[in-house]
């Protein structure tokens, strides 16, 4: 088994929005906060070459959002999902697998972009199953008022009209030595 760091660039989101309760007094020891209290947070991915199966974990924001969207996260740095997976000797048609932890669009973005005629929304692995909890994928349908904004359209939507979307509900190996597990994290799925 193989794995590789895909980074997809840096964004940036207010400090207490991301560390919540803990105090600024200690996230700002190791994430300095801008002047607006913005700290620059970094997009990885994980990519798992697992005998045939090459499996990728999350994608990043990707970049087919408007300037209006974008110009809030302060998208920074070189580093592309293509480009980063391409490094590695990997382009899109290789996945076999897109683990997607939730479906908040910073952790997804990336794996939906425009066909080529700009007119329409595609799944950017073409020969991947998309997996992502049922639970989840119900947050997506009728959203809490938290979380509603982070469901993007444009990103659902493809994945079921692919064909490639998987629901599960319970914990599952995608392969022998890897297993996916179900948390309730900072959303639930």
């Amino acid at each position: 088994m193989e794995l590789y760091s895909i980074p997809t660039g840096n964004f940036k989101l207010d400090g207490g929005a991301m560390f919540g309760i803990v105090p600024k007094v200690l996230w700002e020891k190791l994430y300095q906060a801008d002047e607006k209290n913005l700290v620059n947070c970094s997009m990885r991915c994980l990519l798992v070459v697992d005998g045939d199966r090459r499996i990728l974990f999350d994608s990043g924001i990707g970049d087919k959002q408007d300037k209006d969207f974008l110009k809030h996260y302060y998208l920074n740095g070189e580093d592309t999902l293509v480009a980063s997976l391409s490094r590695h000797g990997f382009s899109p048609e290789d996945i076999t697998d897109h683990v997607i932890t939730h479906l908040h669009f910073d952790h997804y973005g990336g794996s939906i972009e425009y066909d080529e005629e700009k007119s329409d929304f595609v799944t950017v692995f073409p020969n991947a199953t998309y997996w992502v909890s049922h639970l989840q994928w119900n947050l997506t349908q009728i959203p809490n008022r938290l979380e509603g904004a982070s469901f993007l359209k444009e990103n659902i939507e493809p994945m079921e009209k692919s064909g490639q979307l998987r629901l599960f509900d319970t914990d599952f190996s995608v392969t022998p030595n890897v297993h996916i597990r179900l948390f309730n994290g900072h959303t639930l799925g």
